[in-house]
């Protein structure tokens, strides 16, 4: 009996033994596998300075956009204040040069057509100078040729006067003439002899004249002179267009000191907003390193969420019980938190090992060489179902990854999914806030 007994428990034993066997042949087991999350240290971005608001605390659930913690904000708000200020300034400043551009556009065509008038007016007064010039030189020319002749012919009454004169003159003297006829051969000599002295002071008087051929040379040189500064004063005028294109530089560069103005208030608006610390994404409070009154720098982090549906399992399997893995192959997921075990599928093999993201990577050239059996990541997407919710990242699991041909379909899908998600929480981060600085 004593024997049948052995012999039984032999049996039994072998019967379980070839079970436990067969099952590890047709299944890959590890206990280096954890819950894993995409846990997000959210500090302060681009400002520092003391905490003066702490809004929630470890194990709150939180929205996207929400406000975690506050820096105080007196120094960003006075740059704030400042870069405003600048901004007004600089757009005053703007106002006052476009108004100048403005009144030079207008001033310019006004100030060259008057040049261009004064032009005309000058030929116009040239043209009469040169006209008064003409006449003046024929005037005079005339009236010394005039005076001339009348000189002439005054002495050639005069010389026959005189002969008159002489002759009546020893007549009555002789007493061959009258008194009478005596007289009038001297009244007659004395009137020739003013006509004479007459025609002289005409002819004076005519070569005087030539003065006043001076003056209508004189004007009409003056009448150039005009003209020709007439003619500058357009050249001068037609810069003012050169004046126009500068000042229209200027207000250029006053529009850009307004842009940078601007992206300067816009900076220290952004500033004043990075004081209160957001939630970049829907999430859980796991960890709170600052509390109220501590000073936060930029970058350093105040606390720590993830998001509670980016939850997954992140195996490490030995490189000996990689065959038979397969994207898509079930696994069972065993949980210390739990009692009954979650249901998953492998993702996807990672290509290379641990060790070679380790901080000290191995020496394989000394001879001091030892062969270690290497890990690989294997992701495992968990099935949810009720108890959901209650999964924490950092749980460790022990997972039993049947083998298989697996499913590749799923597995691209599900990756891609994944992915997606990822692409969703990652794209969340990227304005912290989203709805004030769209309402602004």
């Amino acid at each position: 009996m004593l024997f049948a007994l052995i012999l039984a428990v032999a049996g039994v034993g072998i019967w379980f033994l070839a079970g436990w066997i067969q099952y590890r042949g047709r299944h890959s087991i590890t206990d280096d596998a954890f819950v894993e999350a995409h846990i997000v240290n959210v500090a302060p971005e681009l400002v520092s300075g003391r905490i003066v608001r702490l809004l929630v605390e470890e194990d709150d659930r939180v929205e996207k956009g929400q406000v975690l913690a506050e820096v105080d904000a007196v120094p960003y708000r006075d740059r704030v204040d400042l870069a405003r200020s600048r901004v007004d300034a600089a757009e005053a400043e703007l106002a006052r040069q476009r108004a100048d551009l403005e009144r030079v556009r207008k001033e310019v065509p006004i100030q060259v057509e008057i040049a261009r008038r004064t032009v005309t007016s000058a030929d116009a007064d040239r043209a009469r100078a040169e006209s008064s010039l003409g006449y003046t030189r024929d005037e005079v020319d005339t009236g010394i040729d005039e005076a001339r002749a009348g000189l002439k012919a005054a002495r050639a009454d005069l010389t026959l006067s005189q002969e008159e004169y002489g002759r009546f003159t020893r007549l009555y003297q002789q007493e061959a003439s009258t008194q009478r006829r005596a007289q009038e051969v001297t009244r007659a000599h004395d009137a020739a002899q003013a006509q004479v002295d007459l025609a002289q002071a005409r002819l004076a008087k005519a070569l005087a004249s030539r003065t006043q051929v001076d003056v209508a040379r004189r004007a009409l040189e003056a009448a150039q002179a005009s003209r020709n500064k007439a003619e500058k004063g357009i050249e001068l005028a037609e810069i003012g267009f050169e004046q126009i294109h500068e000042v229209e530089l200027l207000v250029k560069v006053k529009q850009q000191t307004v842009e940078e103005a601007r992206t300067s208030l816009r900076a220290a608006e952004h500033d004043l907003e990075y004081t209160r610390v957001r939630a970049p994404f829907p999430g859980v409070i796991v960890k709170r390193y600052r509390h109220l009154g501590d000073f936060a720098s930029a970058g350093v982090a105040v606390l720590s969420l993830y998001n509670p549906d980016l939850l997954y399992v992140e195996a490490n399997l030995e490189e000996t019980r990689l065959p038979g893995v397969a994207p898509g192959n079930p696994v069972a997921i065993e949980l210390d938190a739990f009692s009954r075990p979650f249901r998953g599928r492998v993702v996807w093999v990672n290509k290379s090992t641990g060790a070679q993201f380790a901080l000290m990577p191995r020496n394989v050239v000394s001879g001091e060489f030892t062969k270690v059996v290497q890990r690989v990541a294997v992701r495992i997407a968990i099935e949810r179902d009720d108890r959901w919710p209650q999964l924490r990242a950092g749980l460790s699991a022990q997972v039993v990854i049947a083998h298989g041909p697996g499913d590749p379909d799923w597995a691209a899908k599900e990756a891609r999914r994944l992915a997606e998600a990822e692409s969703r929480f990652n794209l969340a981060g990227t304005d912290p806030v989203p709805s004030e600085r769209g309402s602004r």
